[in-house]
């Protein structure tokens, strides 16, 4: 971001919300576009090709403006940390608007979910590819390529788990980073969330617990992470992937306490 001095930062705010004013709404959205270039490059690297970066900014910049309009500066928090999740909300709801996912990929999706919930319950553990790929009748070729078909932004995401009242979101990033921004209604759902996930995360492979770590907690790229873990970004792609399912697994079997 543009570096306002706090004062000035406070005053736009102030004329923004008390009069509308549009040139101070104008320094405020330009100010935060280095947030929005920000999320949007996190973005790119995880979706179909087909979107620009250029695509993703203009996205972005519709949840940026909506969250300038929703935020409450009387609320005492910041507002990189209540636009973020709305930003990247914004983007993936235009993608998933103009990216159909095939009926196909939703099946296998499900399947591959439904896989990990069954082999976590009868084993009492994270089940290890092997014995995720007989449960599905896999070799290993067949296996690695389904987790790239898989490996969409509808996919990708815990949000279908983490809806909250007011018609709210949340995503995986929000909770592990503990920067979502809680309703006094929330509160209580939002941290029986956090230690479900929490417990979700601890069942992980040690791989596959790193990649979580250094994507939602340091907020690295996938590609800085493969330099990390001298691995490439093909790989540590795939396996977020399957942390990601394994998270829908586990948290599938926790849905009627998610939701209670």
């Amino acid at each position: 971001m543009n570096k306002l001095d706090n004062l000035k930062e406070d005053l736009l705010w102030k004329k923004y919300k008390k009069s509308n004013c549009k040139k101070s709404k104008e320094e405020l959205i330009l100010s935060y576009t280095p947030l929005v270039k920000h999320v949007a490059g996190r973005v790119i690297t995880k979706i179909p090709d087909g979107f620009t970066f250029d695509d993703l900014l203009n996205y972005g910049f519709l949840g940026l403006i909506d969250a300038m309009d929703r935020f409450d500066i009387n609320r005492g928090i910041k507002f990189s940390t209540y636009a973020v999740p709305r930003i990247r909300g914004a983007i993936y709801d235009e993608i998933r608007k103009l990216d159909w996912v095939p009926q196909s990929i939703r099946r296998k999706s499900k399947e591959l979910t439904n896989t990990y919930r069954q082999l976590q319950k009868k084993l009492g553990r994270n089940p290890d590819d092997e014995e995720v790929r007989t449960e599905l009748g896999l070799n290993l070729e067949e296996f690695n390529k389904l987790l790239a078909e898989v490996n969409i932004p509808e996919n990708i995401s815990l949000e279908s788990f983490f809806n909250l009242k007011g018609g709210d979101k949340l995503e995986l990033r929000d909770l592990i980073s503990d920067s979502a921004d809680k309703e006094p209604d929330n509160v209580f759902f939002y941290d029986q969330m956090k230690v479900i996930l929490g417990e979700a995360i601890d069942k992980l492979p040690e791989k596959e617990k790193l990649v979580v770590s250094l994507y939602y907690y340091e907020d690295l790229t996938l590609t800085e992470i493969g330099e990390i873990m001298d691995l490439t970004t093909a790989r540590i792609s795939q396996l977020h992937t399957k942390a990601i399912f394994r998270l829908r697994g586990y948290l599938s079997r926790k849905k009627d306490l998610l939701f209670a």
